[in-house]
């Protein structure tokens, strides 16, 4: 017996182009958890599985760019 492996898409939410592809992911986000992708935090909006094609389509949308910023001694 051989064990299927589904395919994780990740969406920008609202566009058409995907962010990253998955096929062996541990575990699939739930909407609310926030998720750091690219150097950037992304919070889930939602989470649609097609059991037909074995893949699950999680939806993102970008919380804000992290980046070091440089203390200001005033």
């Amino acid at each position: 017996m051989s064990k299927e492996i589904a395919k994780v898409i990740l969406w920008e939410e609202n566009e058409k182009e995907y962010i990253k592809k998955f096929y062996d992911l541990q575990f699939v986000p739930r909407v609310g958890e926030e998720v750091y992708l690219k150097k950037e935090k992304w919070k889930v909006t939602r989470v649609e599985h097609d059991v037909e094609v074995n893949e699950v389509n999680v939806y993102m949308e970008i919380i804000k760019k992290v980046h070091k910023d440089k203390p200001s001694n005033s």
